[in-house]
């Protein structure tokens, strides 16, 4: 009878595999992996069948938890542009206080491993931040671009934006604001 499963392992492989991939790329081996996470090599494709399945696991989680710091406490009011700048301010402080997952989801992002099926999970859950954006854009230049444009061009910003907060703490406050206007300049 085969042992149940636990958490804690799945855990530990996924953290490990964020740290990895954040700090080598997706080259990571599989068996570096298990190490960092102490797991026998073999708990890995136990857990995620293969390293592409646990990629995909691993983009879902951190899509997820993304989105989920975005909507947190998010304001219902309809203010847009209070919206907006809520998204903003949750994503940057995300990920500045995150760099290792911010680092493994860019790189995750990017990957022709992740497969449709991860990308649309992932879609669902940041579906309500990607409403947003789309009301933010809806009058201004970028109206009738593709969303899928517009979205690549605020993960940018974002990235950017937190790139220079991580760089330069004592002008986090400074950067985000200004990202954030230039932001909502290039929506509105």
């Amino acid at each position: 009878m085969a042992r149940p499963r636990s958490e804690q392992k799945r855990d530990a492989i996924l953290t490990a595999a964020m740290e990895l991939v954040a700090e080598h790329g997706l080259g990571a081996a599989t068996a570096e992996i298990a190490k960092v996470a102490q797991v026998p090599h073999g708990s890995v494709f136990t857990y995620f069948g293969t390293k592409s399945a646990l990629l995909n696991e691993l983009y879902v989680e951190l899509k997820t938890e993304l989105s989920e710091a975005i909507l947190e406490a998010m304001p219902g009011d309809g203010d847009v542009r209070g919206q907006l700048h809520h998204l903003w301010i949750s994503w940057t402080e995300w990920g500045a206080s995150s760099p290792s997952k911010r680092r493994a989801l860019a790189q995750l992002g990017v990957s022709d491993q992740i497969t449709d099926a991860s990308r649309k999970a992932a879609a669902v859950v940041a579906g309500p931040a990607v409403a947003i954006v789309n009301r933010a854009r809806s009058t201004g230049a970028l109206r009738d671009a593709p969303l899928a444009y517009v979205g690549a061009l605020v993960e940018t910003m974002a990235g950017t934006t937190i790139d220079f907060i991580i760089h330069d703490p004592s002008n986090a406050e400074g950067v985000r604001d200004a990202g954030f206007e230039a932001l909502w300049q290039a929506l509105s």
